[in-house]
């Protein structure tokens, strides 16, 4: 049976280990002297290891413990130890939903109303938290059943005696709203329940129950501002409802807008006032140019910039409203279905603007509340932004340098698969004939410098599905449980799908899918993928033997291994060639000393380098490839 002691010693060595590991990433954003920048680097790659197996042990020791049938007394010490895990921002999936799982069913026996909307407001949160950024619907059904779980305990409101449990109910009331409008706009079941949702929430507010509980409640009214936002969304997809839904949904758009215009809605460049605008332009009171025109005044001249230095809350206040400023200016030239230089003219008047706004948003600001916000800017901007080579720039900005370490590490695969790449060109270039539609070996040399370029990009976006994986499998504090390790081999899928709804990405999209299957197309994931009939597979294994590279020497961001150097790795690349690896590279690979030199230093000390250098980047002191992307603009 668990006991109290073991309990807080659980919480308290987790919370501390977290706490510890966190202070180290913090510093490696704070430290600018390059040399003590390494040392701490060094040091961090020791403690994460050391971090690692504690964790592990604390596991153990918690679930030995653990009676077969969980006591109340049990369910009470895991409920603490779970709500304080919440509280302190520690949202570990597997230990979150293992805890709360596990006393559901004994504060379900117990009808405690305050116990239950927080269980369920937990689990909805860590399933959404897990499963939304991977486009996964079955566990996302999971995560929508615990908030409605969680809001059908409305009607016990005045019973739940702690204000925080009663914000969970409006929050809840927002995830779901939201989530079924980004998930399943097009379900005629799903428009109807979030519509119903959206008046349900209104009224709980109203009732003279929450009225004398929690008028004055500051948190509960940013929910009710974040619902009406995530509500007005749905004019992007107006169009799939029908004429019943149309009609309530804009009757609830206009109450929305009636409460706007009473809170200053007329003032240009406030929230409120980008609600009424959008009310008008529903109701055909204004044309989509006159919003534009609009929204763009307030972008560039009335909305101010955010500072960072000042208080965070005002900060991030400012920036949302850019950003839902710009959203919103996109989404009505998505609509117009312009092209060329008609959607140019417009663009270019607030997206540089807005661009740079949400590029230079610290790294460390907010860091977990901004992610899920910057991968929906790019995929909001992404659509009119011109250029390829910028849409994947863009995507790097955005997504993967918001990854640290996965930046890093694409950052060294393409370095490494950019020399392999060189190699391989001077000494077999038949072997890239039928690349990108190259029919010869006289093309390939002539389109050599095209083809690096092609290497290099293959390099920094391969994992860019690994973004998209939830930030609590990629922390490595403790071994994978079943379903996380199964989520991370997902992530060539994930990437795969994030290329094929992006034009510029979609090149790419054969290496994304294809870095972790075996040469020989028998071993490797994903299963349903054959590496072997790829018009791009030389690329592919090229990818696939710089990642094993990468990975095999990597000293510094592996909590789960030790890195080897470079001569051990390419022993095994040896024993494995002809079967997880391209033959043909590794005999080009041992045969070239200068190759092998030339990695061994990048692999080893040079891996600092470029740790150093991306750091640089990550935190803005680094700006010159942004300001390529801008000159399109200028």
């Amino acid at each position: 049976m668990i006991e109290r002691k073991l309990a807080e010693k659980f919480r308290r060595l987790y919370t501390e280990n977290s706490i510890r590991l966190n202070d180290y990433d913090d510093q490696l954003f704070t430290l600018q002297d390059p040399f003590d920048w390494v040392q701490l680097l060094s040091e961090r790659s020791y403690v994460m290891r050391e971090i690692f197996a504690e964790n592990e042990e604390l596991m153990a020791e918690l679930w030995e413990n653990c009676s077969e049938e969980i006591t109340p007394e049990e369910a009470e010490l895991l409920y603490d130890l779970a709500i304080g895990f919440f509280y302190d921002g520690h949202h570990d999936f597997a230990v979150l939903t293992n805890f709360c799982e596990r006393i559901l069913p004994v504060f379900k026996e117990m009808e405690e109303p305050e116990f239950l909307v927080a269980i369920y407001h937990v689990l909805g949160y860590e399933y959404a938290s897990f499963y939304s950024p991977l486009g996964d619907k079955k566990g996302m059904d999971i995560a929508l059943d615990y908030f409605r779980e969680s809001i059908s305990l409305s009607d016990k409101y005045t019973k739940i005696s702690t204000p925080e449990v009663r914000e969970f109910i409006f929050e809840d009331y927002f995830n779901l709203i939201s989530y079924l409008g980004n998930l399943y706009y097009k379900s005629d079941e799903k428009i109807i329940e979030s519509i119903d949702l959206f008046e349900k929430m209104r009224t709980l507010w109203e009732s003279e129950e929450a009225q004398n509980l929690d008028k004055d409640n500051q948190v509960i009214m940013r929910w009710l501002a974040r619902t009406d936002d995530a509500f007005l969304a749905k004019t992007m997809h107006i169009e799939v409802m029908t004429p019943d839904e149309r009609e309530k949904y804009s009757s609830l758009v206009k109450d929305m807008a009636a409460r706007a215009y009473a809170e200053g809605g007329d003032e240009e460049g406030t929230p409120n006032y980008r609600i009424c605008l959008t009310y008008r332009r529903i109701m055909r009171e204004i044309s989509n140019e006159e919003v534009l025109e609009s929204l763009i005044k307030c972008i560039n001249e009335l909305i101010p910039l955010p500072d960072y230095n000042g208080d965070e809350h005002e900060a991030l206040s400012l920036l949302m409203r850019h950003f839902k400023y710009a959203c919103t200016a996109v989404m009505i030239l998505r609509r117009m279905n312009l092209s060329g230089d008609k959607l140019d003219e417009w663009t270019d008047r607030f997206l540089p603007r807005s661009m740079e706004i949400m590029t230079n948003v610290p790294y460390h600001f907010l860091s977990g509340t901004m992610q899920p916000i910057f991968a929906e800017w790019y995929h909001s901007a992404e659509p009119v932004l011109r250029g390829e080579l910028n849409k994947v720039r863009f995507l790097m900005y955005m997504i993967v340098r918001r990854q640290p370490f996965t930046y890093i590490h694409s950052q060294m695969v393409a370095k490494i698969s950019t020399i392999i790449g060189k190699e391989m060109l001077d000494k077999s270039p038949g072997e890239f004939v039928g690349v990108r539609g190259i029919e010869s070996e006289e093309d390939v040399k002539k389109n050599r410098a095209y083809l690096l370029s092609f290497i290099n990009i293959s390099g920094l976006v391969h994992d860019v599905g690994k973004c998209y994986i939830p930030d609590v499998v990629n922390r490595q504090n403790r071994s994978l449980n079943n379903t996380e390790f199964a989520t991370i081999r997902k992530h060539p899928e994930i990437g795969y799908r994030e290329a094929m709804g992006n034009v510029a990405l979609k090149p790419y999209a054969d290496v994304m899918i294809g870095h972790h299957k075996h040469y020989d197309g028998l071993h490797g994931y994903p299963l349903g993928y054959d590496n072997t009939k790829s018009p791009v597979r030389i690329i592919i294994d090229i990818i696939s033997i710089a990642d094993s590279v990468e990975a095999g020497t990597d000293t510094l961001s592996r909590s789960y291994t030790r890195g080897k150097d470079f001569s051990k790795l390419m022993k095994e690349l040896e024993a494995e060639a002809g079967t997880r690896y391209n033959p043909r590279i590794v005999e080009v690979m041992k045969n070239s000393p200068e190759l092998i030199e030339e990695l061994t230093n990048l692999t080893g000390q040079g891996r600092y380098d470029v740790c150093y250098n991306a750091m640089q980047e990550i935190l803005g002191n680094r700006k010159e490839d942004y300001n390529d992307m801008l000159k399109e603009y200028n």
